[in-house]
């Protein structure tokens, strides 16, 4: 069932990026919302470790900002994650540098040892994650909820991030704070 459900996601946003232009789409579009639609529909539907192979996928995809290439900008995310239930997200050491996850539930994620480099996490609720060696320098964790968050030899390093955002997460000794 969640394979089956994954595979259909991926056929249809597959076909909204190679038919309808999807990866070209801005906010609003026909193609954007019925590319929504389907992903909304399906992460109700996916335990956590399918969730974390349809990130990757629209992280590979570039559907969800990426940065690729050292010489050129990164690319703008092209599906708003806005109100995605990634709930139990099962992604450790994954590669979601530049990624847009804005506003989305990732409680109880396992981001451990991702790259997060600059990665929009804006108002994204983090309780109970386990970012533990992860690297978010330069993300931005504004408003973002880290209560029980493990940050454990994380790297927040330029990061956007309050001190009061901090206190309610676990920290050691290992992990790097602010510049």
């Amino acid at each position: 069932m969640q394979s089956t459900v994954l595979y259909q996601l991926i056929d249809a946003l597959s076909l909204l990026v190679s038919q309808q232009g999807l990866a070209q789409a801005h906010k609003g579009e026909p193609v954007v919302r019925l590319a929504r639609a389907h992903l909304f529909t399906a992460l109700r539907q996916l335990d956590g470790w399918h969730k974390g192979l349809a990130i990757q996928f629209l992280y590979e995809a570039g559907l969800i900002g990426a940065h690729f290439v050292a010489d050129l900008p990164p690319l703008p995310p092209v599906l708003a994650l806005h109100g995605a239930d990634l709930s139990g997200l099962l992604l450790p050491r994954a590669n979601l540098a530049w990624a847009h996850l804005a506003v989305s539930d990732l409680t109880g994620a396992d981001l451990r040892e991702s790259c997060l480099i600059c990665a929009n996490l804006y108002a994204v609720d983090l309780v109970d994650a386990d970012l533990a060696g992860a690297n978010l320098c330069g993300a931005n964790l504004y408003m973002a909820e880290l209560s029980g968050a493990n940050l454990a030899g994380a790297d927040l390093r330029s990061a956007v991030v309050a001190p009061t955002q901090l206190a309610s997460a676990r920290v050691s000794a290992t992990t790097r704070l602010l510049d």
